[in-house]
């Protein structure tokens, strides 16, 4: 059809045309980039609520004229790829159908059109267009201000394409063709043309794509408003208009018969073009990814909070349609589903690789318990790493999975990292790791027993918050005895029995340790029995004081009494006052005081030793009463109490005077050392 128009009126005579101003495109170029102008613009602003419109609505009338347009424009471009069928009116395309009864506002459609093609042309200068086209669109909303561009431009650019399509039986609109001056647009002998028309359509098509971003991201954005300013809606929109001026300005040069114009700035656009999409795919596809995690969230917050089933909960923890069956059983080497834990109480062991073998040990023993198995109970390990899981990251995860014979992800990549946010919101999980206790229902019977397994395993077992309450209640808990076991200094059980003198010690400052060591080697010489320990750098040590601690607090017991007054005075001493030494009598503590007075009381042995055995005055007596002599009570004194998320004591009373001690919260950082 469009071959036969071309024919007939290829000679025809030569008439007026409109030559394109290359400042005019240059300057169209610099608009991108001009904040200023752009700013003056925006400022321009006056939204109007009789003005709004179904912004969706008139986009789909928008892009089904686009569509079609840009299909008849690629069949002509590249016909070997096969052409549309005999009265097809879109090049292929399927286009969405338009909501019934709306009516878009056809004056300022119109308007606008005048604005981006004749009278752009006519003025040659961009700055002024833009400002018309501006005030034009001053009342309406910003996303209108470009889908009403759009609009305009896509009768421009169909109202010649769609007759290029039409069938030769069509004498009307043959016709009109011809008066459109449809020659201009595709002279068969001009291949590099066409080419032109190839790349302008493919710029049409990313405008359009731009439009629909910011088009979607206004309608999907106002149920999460927090998200609302992940794409800046009004310079997208002036981008988008300075685009669509540049499309119709290149597109009306290419009709005007122009024959030296070859479309020569367009790859420029085109680039320039493709980068600005770029950045508002990324944000828009960045808002959806955003948006589909608040949906994630709000949907785990809500099954965390009331679960009704235990299979349901752990499910969310990992991302089942990457694989159904995301557990692996270490006892039996096999791959299995969250189903099998239905009607169990499970043991969420939640670490990340710096697991302890110790810890590991433990809970094996407890694993292996007959009443454990019988009782219905599982371990599941899920382990938190950070991304990406590289290759030595998986050797780690392999390693410690070989350690266990009960459940744990297959792989640390099936962890919902959704999930992961709320373990470490709800349960407080930072990297030490915690074990929470779940019932069949998926509810918790104790947000973190791993402290009670720590100091107490198959003894505190089911591991809930009562038992551990029970536990600390009874009269004959003796710290002393929970903290130092033969696992961390051999042999201590004998000493203890024996009620050897057991002295403990560790500090960061070296020259007190040395001079403490020095005289507790004279004092062991002089014939004084007794058993010392360099705790400074004994890591288990130092978890289970802190286990100690936390077990404690956990129970929301009497934090006054003197067990646990004992317990932070002792960690505050090496936190705060550089060291500490406590010195015991088999289990019965008699000294629990710095590194540095400590140090001081033995370094003068010589001037008090000779009150030992003077009126039944013992070895431990006579240290205690020169310490009190020598003791400075300091100004302020401070507690230091690790990991207190979620186990925060409203109150704590002061171990050297009866005044209640003011709470300050502390951050501290050790390097990964105590």
């Amino acid at each position: 059809m469009a071959s036969k128009i071309l024919a007939q009126v290829f000679g025809m005579a030569d008439r007026p045309v409109k030559q394109i101003d290359q400042s005019m495109l240059t300057g169209l170029l610099g608009a991108f980039d001009d904040e200023r102008f752009m700013k003056e613009l925006l400022h321009t602003h006056a939204p109007d609520e009789s003005a709004d419109i179904n912004v969706q609505s008139l986009f789909v009338l928008a892009e089904n004229t686009l569509r079609g347009s840009t299909g008849i424009v690629d069949s002509f471009v590249n016909p070997n790829k096969g052409s549309p069928a005999a009265g097809a009116s879109t090049g292929g395309t399927v286009l969405k159908p338009p909501k019934d009864g709306f009516n878009p506002p056809l004056s300022t459609i119109s308007e606008i059109g005048c604005e981006i093609t004749c009278k752009a042309l006519d003025t040659k200068n961009v700055r002024e267009t833009m400002i018309s086209v501006f005030h034009e669109l001053s009342p309406y909303s910003w996303v209108s201000k470009a889908v009403l561009t759009l609009s305009a431009f896509a009768l421009h650019y169909a109202d010649f394409w769609r007759l290029a399509h039409v069938h030769t039986s069509d004498r009307v609109a043959e016709s009109m063709a011809i008066l459109k001056g449809l020659p201009a647009i595709t002279k068969p002998h001009d291949q590099q043309k066409i080419q032109v028309f190839g790349v302008l359509n493919e710029m049409v098509k990313t405008t359009l794509d731009m439009t629909e971003c910011i088009v979607d991201f206004e309608h999907e954005s106002k149920d999460v408003p927090e998200l609302s300013t992940v794409i800046d809606i009004s310079a997208s929109v002036y981008q988008i208009i300075v685009t669509v001026l540049a499309c119709s300005v290149q597109f009306t040069a290419l009709i005007s018969a122009i024959d030296d114009y070859k479309g020569r700035d367009l790859p420029t656009f085109a680039r320039k073009v493709n980068v600005i999409h770029h950045t508002i795919k990324r944000h828009y596809e960045h808002f959806k990814q955003k948006k589909e995690e608040i949906r994630e969230y709000q949907r785990l917050q809500r099954l965390f909070n009331a679960p009704t089933d235990n299979v349901e909960l752990i499910k969310s923890f990992f991302y089942i349609k990457d694989n159904p069956q995301p557990l692996f059983l270490g006892s039996k080497k096999v791959t299995d589903k969250v189903e099998s834990l239905r009607r169990k109480k499970v043991l969420l062991l939640i670490t990340d690789l710096k697991l302890s073998s110790h810890d590991i040990s433990t809970l094996v023993k407890i694993y292996n318990e007959r009443k454990f198995q019988e009782s219905r109970y599982e371990i599941l390990w899920v382990p938190v790493v950070d991304e990406p899981v590289a290759e030595e990251v998986l050797s780690q995860f392999k390693t410690l999975q070989a350690q266990m014979p009960w459940y744990s992800a297959l792989s640390p990549n099936l962890i919902n990292k959704i999930a992961i946010r709320i373990i470490k919101e709800k349960w407080h999980f930072r990297q030490e790791s915690i074990v929470v206790v779940m019932d069949q229902q998926g509810r918790v019977e104790n947000p973190n027993a791993m402290n009670l397994i720590r100091l107490w395993g198959w003894d505190a077992f089911p591991f809930t918050e009562s038992v551990g309450l029970t536990l600390w209640s009874r009269r004959d808990v003796n710290w002393f005895e929970l903290l130092v076991t033969d696992f961390i200094f051999p042999k201590i059980s004998e000493a203890i029995k024996a009620e050897k003198y057991i002295l403990l010690y560790g500090g960061e400052d070296t020259k007190a340790v040395q001079e403490l060591e020095d005289n507790i080697k004279k004092i062991i010489d002089d014939g004084v029995s007794i058993v010392a320990f360099n705790v400074g750098k004994a890591q288990l040590f130092w978890t289970r004081l802190e286990s100690c601690m936390l077990s404690k607090l956990q129970t929301k017991g009497d934090i006054h009494d003197s067990l646990m007054q004992d317990i932070l005075k002792l960690y505050t001493s090496f936190k705060k006052d550089g060291g500490f030494a406590v010195l015991s009598r088999g289990s019965r503590v008699v000294l629990n005081s710095s590194l540095l007075f400590v140090s001081r009381v033995l370094v003068q042995y010589d001037s008090w030793k000779k009150q030992v055995g003077q009126a039944g005055k013992t070895f431990d007596s006579a240290v205690v009463e020169y310490h009190n002599k020598i003791f400075v009570l300091p100004r302020c004194h401070h507690f230091y109490i690790p990991n207190m998320v979620g186990y925060i004591p409203e109150d704590v009373k002061c171990p050297i005077c009866p005044r209640m001690m003011k709470n300050i919260v502390k951050f501290e950082c050790c390097h990964g050392a105590h």
